[in-house]
């Protein structure tokens, strides 16, 4: 009996590569819109400006210290309610308003809507993600969830989304993901053909060669905080448009 092929391993990315995420916070920020728009009597900035200047705000909250924890804000929870109430502080000083804490009290509410597990619930997984981790699960091959970002969001998603049907207890929740992350996988399956699955650049495939691994990349630009494209190695990466083409990769028999 000739023996049993190893399995295929695949690293699952979560935000915008299972799920869509930008949509929420979009929806809370055009909310933070409205509000300013009554609140300084529509006396504003433009919509497209506002939203550039609350966009690098957040960026560079990545690496800022939040004075309640002393670490960075990362990607944790708090980073993008602060982002809104710094822009409003921006404005306030430079005349727009009067800065009041029980409107950045206000207007920090509206920036944790962005995290309504209901809202994640009624959106799903994107359009042939079921069929696709349903098709990998026949095939007997491996999937792991790695998702960055605040455990208690991240579980809100998962929870929601019923995740662990397909993940099982192989699900991880990290701060950032570098190449050790996916290095500690690596030994856990060190003859299995593994392939990092997602949408970032910077966080799904750059990582994932580095610690020796393959790639499928499914571009999804979503904003500053997750940088631009790079040149992708074909012979490394598999470069992809939708998820669900996975299962055409591996009828073609281009998945080793």
């Amino acid at each position: 009996m000739a023996p049993r092929k190893q399995p295929r391993v695949f690293l699952w990315d979560l935000d915008d590569t299972l799920m869509w995420t930008s949509w929420a916070y979009s929806r809370a920020f055009s909310k933070f819109h409205d509000y300013l728009l009554e609140l300084f009597d529509y006396r504003l900035i433009e919509l497209r400006t506002l939203g550039t200047l609350s966009e690098q705000i957040d960026k560079d909250l990545i690496r800022a210290e939040n004075p309640d924890t002393g670490k960075p804000y990362g990607y944790g929870m708090e980073r993008f309610p602060t982002s809104l109430v710094k822009t409003y502080e921006w404005l306030c000083e430079r005349g727009y308003g009067e800065y009041r804490e029980l409107v950045a009290r206000r207007i920090k509410m509206i920036g944790m809507e962005a995290f309504d597990p209901l809202g994640y619930k009624q959106q799903g997984l994107v359009k042939g993600a079921r069929e696709t981790l349903d098709y990998i699960r026949e095939q007997g091959d491996v999937q792991i969830l790695i998702t960055k970002g605040e455990v208690l969001v991240q579980d809100y998603k998962i929870v929601a989304l019923d995740l662990d049907r397909w993940f099982g207890e192989e699900i991880y929740i990290v701060d950032s993901k570098n190449k050790g992350t996916f290095e500690e996988h690596q030994r856990r399956f060190p003859v299995s053909r593994m392939y990092s699955v997602g949408n970032s650049y910077p966080s799904d495939v750059q990582p994932a060669l580095e610690a020796g691994i393959s790639a499928i990349y499914i571009p999804y630009y979503t904003w500053l905080g997750e940088g631009s494209d790079a040149e992708v190695d074909p012979a490394r990466v598999l470069q992809l448009r939708k998820v669900d083409e996975i299962i055409g990769l591996y009828k073609a028999g281009i998945l080793a």
